[in-house]
Order: structure tokens, then C-alpha cells, then sequence
């Protein structure tokens, strides 16, 4: 968005909120006869230096979604940093893109971005998968990317926080924040699918619905909780949930996970993973939210 267009930015109406019981009844239930490929497969691509941790917190919230089997596709570097610290994760190191195609076959759903960077190897690996498949969830560095080299498609969903809205924008935080409802809406038009513009009252907006999210608090300012978020959608999606209800569910379920850490620890000291126990529980159904 460039300073011509910041006044097209307008106020509408109430958003809907998104309600956690809605949510907890969409979800796919698990057969009796299941087995891991029945259960969906997720494939996560990032991880570059320093970054392991947000492919690995990505891939274990994919799983506690209740995704069955999960890949995680990084530099050769990380392999063994996630499989030692979540040894069911199926970790691929990947030197050149090209190794990539057999891994984009064999999975349900691909999250693009978590810890990615933006090195020459990320710009790669970025192309290649825009090239040759259909990238579900777009995340983190995969944004910043994806500003530079824009491309729009009716299937994935964004998740950008509001520095990254802002270079999809080619704006500022600030104008972003003055009109959140509006920003999101730009993101849709310009890119496609559907944008989830998380912050206070994360928005869920495509050209056919908009919701906001009145769960969550500032115990999520930390780094790692936006992987969880990606790793909790893809592993939704791979399940065969309709995009736009399970971008409100994994919203849904994120915040939630952060109100019941919160009221028992307090705002301070939260870490992401800390978020896994209450996000397994109310993906069960096990914990539930007071909507009165």
C-alpha cells in the first residue's frame, strides 16, 4: 500500500467474534481405525542458522492439532537440533531446493516460513515451493519474502503480525494499527485467501468473511507463539478442515491456550511451548470457555 492508497482505509461495522465451542465442534473426530496417514500430513519448511526452534515448535504443535505424521524440511545444519528435541518430527536437511520435490509429494499440507530467514537459501527454497506446489500457510520470513516478489493465490493463508502486514503493505506499523479491519481486507485483495492479522483481537479476514478473535492476552508477546499458530493451522488443514474454520479455530485455540497459562501463571514468563499442555486439551474438547 503506498501513501496514495492509506486514505482509502475505512471503518465498518462490528466483527463477529469467533466462539470457542463453535470451534470445538468442527473438528474431525479421530476413527476408531485411524492410522497416521489418515490423519493428515503436514510439512514444515524454514529453519535457517540460529532458527531450528520454529520449525521444531511449528512441527509439535502440528501434532498436538492432531496432524499424524509430520516432516520438517531445513538446512542440513538443524537436523539433528529438532529431531533431538522432538524426535518424532521426520526431519529432511536440504542443501538445494530440488530436494524439496519428494518431500512437496508426500504431504497433505505445507507451512512455508517458520524461522526461514532471508538468505540466499531462503529466497530459493521460497521459489521453489511457490513453483512447484500449493503452500497452505504462509509465515514469518516467508512474508517478508513474499513482499518482495508478490504473487496471489485463492488457497493459502497469511498470518502476519502487524511489522509484517506493514512490508505486504509497503506502509507503515502505524497506519496498520490505525485500521487493522482495513489492512487485513487490503492483504486479501492484493494476495488472496485469507488473512490472519494477529495482534490484540486477531483478525480472520477473506473476500467472504471477517471475524475477530476476542480471546488471548500479552502473555503471547514472546518469541515462538507464532509458530505454534502455524503449526496448529497446518496441522487443521491437513486434517481436511475447511480453510476459513480452521483459521478461526487455530486462532481460536492459540489465544484460548494463552488464557488458561495466563490465569494460572500469570502474564509474565510464558513460554511457547508452554502453550502445548492447555492446546492438546481444548483440542480434545477438555477445556472450554465461558462465552456467557
Amino acid at each position: 500500500m503506498d501513501s496514495g492508497s492509506q486514505k482509502t482505509f475505512s471503518r465498518k461495522g462490528i466483527l463477529q467474534p469467533i466462539k470457542l465451542i463453535e470451534c470445538q465442534g468442527w473438528f474431525p473426530q479421530r476413527a476408531d481405525d485411524a492410522h497416521k496417514g489418515s490423519n493428515g500430513r503436514v510439512l514444515i519448511v524454514g529453519g535457517e542458522q540460529s532458527m531450528a526452534g520454529a520449525c521444531c515448535l511449528a512441527g509439535w504443535a502440528s501434532y498436538v492439532a492432531g496432524a499424524g505424521l509430520v516432516r520438517v524440511a531445513t538446512i542440513a545444519d538443524n537436523t539433528a537440533t529438532i529431531s533431538s528435541c522432538r524426535p518424532e518430527l521426520l526431519v529432511s536437511g536440504i542443501d538445494e531446493p530440488n530436494q524439496l520435490g519428494k518431500l512437496l509429494q508426500l504431504v497433505d499440507v505445507i507451512a512455508l516460513g517458520p524461522g526461514l530467514g532471508q538468505t540466499r537459501w531462503s529466497r530459493q527454497v521460497f521459489e521453489f515451493c511457490l513453483e512447484h506446489n500449493d503452500p497452505r500457510v504462509i509465515d514469518a520470513d516467508a512474508l517478508n519474502l513474499l513482499a518482495h516478489t508478490p504473487d496471489k493465490r485463492d488457497r493459502w493463508i497469511l498470518t502476519p503480525h502487524v511489522a509484517e502486514a506493514a512490508r505486504l503493505l509497503n506502509t507503515q506499523v502505524d497506519e496498520i494499527q490505525d485500521n487493522r479491519i482495513a489492512a487485513a481486507r487490503e492483504i486479501v485483495s492484493l494476495y488472496g485467501g485469507i488473512c490472519i492479522l494477529k495482534g490484540k483481537g486477531s483478525l480472520i479476514v477473506s473476500d467472504k468473511n471477517e471475524t475477530i478473535c476476542p480471546y488471548g492476552n500479552a502473555a503471547l508477546a514472546v518469541a515462538g507463539t507464532g509458530d505454534v499458530l502455524t503449526g496448529v493451522l497446518a496441522g487443521l488443514l491437513a486434517q481436511g478442515m475447511e480453510s476459513y474454520r480452521a483459521a478461526q479455530s487455530a486462532v481460536a485455540l492459540h489465544a484460548c491456550a494463552a488464557d488458561i497459562y495466563a490465569a494460572g501463571n500469570g502474564l509474565v514468563g510464558m513460554l511457547a511451548s508452554d502453550l502445548m499442555i492447555p492446546l492438546r486439551r481444548l483440542r480434545n474438547g477438555l477445556e472450554v470457555k465461558d462465552e456467557g
